[in-house]
């Protein structure tokens, strides 16, 4: 019987499918992840108007801020607002799989089985006659003797798979970065019932910034 032929075993495993599922998984896994983040930015750091421009959602604080005047030298607490883009005030959920690693191991057995069963028979007649002074005796004797003969090979396939996943938070992508800096210059920090904290705020914003 031939030696069983264990590259061709080999060849017939679905790589592509064994180590090629969970890399596609990966992929999809930062698609979804990319996309979650974009729709985070959407919902939550822009409001949409009545005409379907979107603008960014703001949050006005109120404080208490010491103010020393420069001609007496007195000090004295004035009541401020500061409007913040609320997107600044949170983190854009940036993650993405940095590492996959694919264990596979594949063990080949090859079993064979060897029977062999013997069977004999024998068959022994006596035909005998007697009489007063003379007998005879016939004997007839039928033997029969078989052996037979069986060989069988498996090969047996045993696969394990480990799938090790990494994963991650990243920086925002560059686009993001300059949305936030520009969303950054829209800060506004004005006393209260001051003329800035009307319609010039964002002239109010720029001189804060500088």
């Amino acid at each position: 019987m031939p030696n069983p032929n264990f590259p061709a075993e080999l060849g017939n495993i679905p790589y592509q499918s064994i180590i090629g599922g969970p890399l596609i998984a990966a992929v999809k896994a930062n698609t979804d992840a990319s996309e979650a983040a974009a729709q985070f930015i959407k919902d939550v750091g822009f409001t949409e108007g009545e005409n379907g421009e979107k603008s960014p959602r703001m949050v006005e604080f109120s404080y208490e801020k010491e103010v020393i005047d420069e001609e007496s030298g007195d000090s004295t607490l004035k009541s401020h607002t500061i409007t913040i883009p609320f997107l600044l005030l949170t983190n854009v959920p940036y993650f993405e799989v940095e590492q996959v690693t694919v264990d596979f191991n594949v063990k080949l057995n090859s079993l064979q089985t060897y029977e062999v069963s013997d069977e004999f028979n024998l068959e022994v007649e006596n035909k005998g006659k007697q009489g007063w002074f003379t007998g005879r005796t016939e004997w007839s004797v039928n033997s029969s003797y078989q052996r037979k003969s069986s060989r069988s090979q498996e090969v047996e396939r045993t696969y394990d798979q480990q799938v090790h996943v990494q994963a991650g938070s990243v920086e925002a992508p560059e686009g993001v970065k300059k949305l936030l800096g520009v969303l950054e210059q829209t800060i506004v920090e004005v006393p209260e019932g001051s003329a800035t904290n009307g319609g010039n705020g964002g002239n109010g914003g720029n001189g804060a910034g500088s």
